[in-house]
């Protein structure tokens, strides 16, 4: 078997990552975004949660033909999962839980880069959730202060010693939150460097829903308050792909 008609297999079965410009350099600032610790090693980036993107393999209307990729596209990056364990990882994690990871990555460097994604399985099927990550934590009222101007008449639920949900009757979007005892560095999205290696306090945004089927005046709300709360708690806020988020605009389709 031929090299290009391993890159055809390796395109085909992989989530792919399509761009109708060869720009690396702009292709690895979004993957910095991502993971501020990615790293460039033998034509691949390797991610601190274990996701490998390969590439950039250039796109012949040969390998098109072959890999069935849409027309048009001039190189293509392929995800994989890593075998070993990264040094961010105090345990192997799983194969599939990589393979997820990279089908998030790639779908948002396609949003800030204007490419398209072939996915090896079924679309990833996402709500609009974001997160907000901290060394410390306001109180629940607090909170509730900080998200009630955007999400409505929020009460404190399921209260235990290290977790409680924010949820009402009117409300726009629920609120998980997990104290430092619950954190698990390897369920951490790599966009916190080195912050990820402590313990942190976490809170979930959720309206349950994707962003196709929210409205645009949702997606506004649910960025502000993320941002709101991030600022409040001095943390750092993520949307659903683990991408950190600066203004709610970044949470609206590209």
């Amino acid at each position: 078997m031929g090299l290009l008609d391993r890159s055809a297999s390796r395109l085909s079965g992989s989530t792919t990552l399509l761009l109708q410009t060869d720009s690396d350099d702009a292709l690895l600032d979004a993957a910095r975004l991502y993971d501020p610790d990615v790293r460039r090693w033998h034509g691949r980036l390797v991610f601190s949660n274990g996701v490998l993107l390969f590439g950039p393999v250039t796109v012949t209307p040969k390998l098109e033909q072959q890999a069935g990729l849409p027309a048009g596209m001039a190189v293509a990056y392929y995800t994989a999962a890593g075998a070993k364990r990264s040094r961010y990882e105090s345990r192997e994690v799983s194969h599939e839980r990589k393979l997820s990871d990279g089908d998030r990555l790639v779908r948002g460097l396609a949003d800030r880069l204007g490419g398209t994604v072939t996915y090896a399985g079924a679309p990833p099927n996402l709500a609009l959730l974001t997160s907000v990550y901290s060394e410390q934590a306001p109180t629940p009222d607090q909170v509730i202060e900080v998200l009630s101007p955007y999400g409505g008449d929020f009460r404190v639920e399921d209260k235990t010693e290290d977790s409680y949900s924010l949820s009402g009757k009117k409300i726009y979007f629920y609120v998980a939150y997990w104290s430092p005892r619950l954190y698990r560095e390897w369920d951490a999205p790599p966009a916190l460097g080195a912050m990820r290696s402590q313990p942190l306090h976490h809170w979930d945004l959720n309206v349950g829903a994707g962003r196709k089927h929210v409205s645009g005046e949702l997606i506004q709300r649910v960025g502000e308050a993320t941002l709101a709360l991030a600022t409040r708690a001095r943390g750092v806020a993520l949307d659903e792909l683990g991408f950190p988020l600066s203004i709610p605009d970044d949470l609206h389709p590209r």
